[in-house]
């Protein structure tokens, strides 16, 4: 699952990472490494637990989207005892009826990490509006997660349009999908 950055490009070749249209929370954060920064682009950064585990993250999609990949970019050379190496991913319209998807063992990964999420769904796709990665352990035993990025990667079929192409007829709508 760890993939060198030429692989990681050919992976999401034709993927696009929707990641900004959720809502992400979890289950605990320490105060200056909280789960915004999953999201920021750097990996220098990190979102970082605080608490027992199992510590979750959750993504929170207005409406259903089909996914193709989880992408982590986890750090065992830096983060070590914080690295996850245990993950269950869990995903359904909401809390409450979260299916299981899959569970991943990590060895000390550096780099991104992706899973094949839409191996679970249909025609290679994984319906969903609530995502769920839910870390079950860590290296060496450690309490605490660090978790440096994530990405959520769909067709980019399904995100790729123009006001043009909406599906909206009406008059209104017509009449105000203009700048003036």
């Amino acid at each position: 699952m760890k993939n060198s950055k030429s692989e990681t490009q050919k992976l999401t070749d034709g993927l696009v990472d929707i990641g900004n249209l959720a809502q992400w929370t979890c289950s605990s954060e320490k105060g200056s490494f909280p789960i915004r920064l999953v999201r920021d682009d750097n990996v220098e950064t990190y979102w970082q637990s605080d608490g027992s585990q199992p510590h979750d993250i959750h993504v929170k999609f207005v409406k259903r989207v089909s996914v193709k990949y989880i992408s982590l970019y986890l750090q065992y050379t830096f983060d070590e005892s914080y690295t996850p190496d245990r993950l269950r991913i869990s995903a359904g319209t909401g809390f409450h009826d979260l299916e299981l998807v899959t569970t991943v063992q990590l060895e000390e990964p550096t780099g991104w990490v992706h899973v094949p999420v839409g191996d679970f769904g249909r025609n290679g796709l994984l319906d969903a509006n609530l995502i769920e990665v839910k870390i079950l352990g860590n290296h060496q035993n450690g309490k605490d997660s660090h978790v440096r990025l994530i990405k959520v990667y769909a067709p980019e079929t399904h995100f790729n349009f123009s006001i043009d192409e909406l599906p909206y007829t009406s008059n209104q709508f017509k009449s105000r999908n203009q700048l003036r």
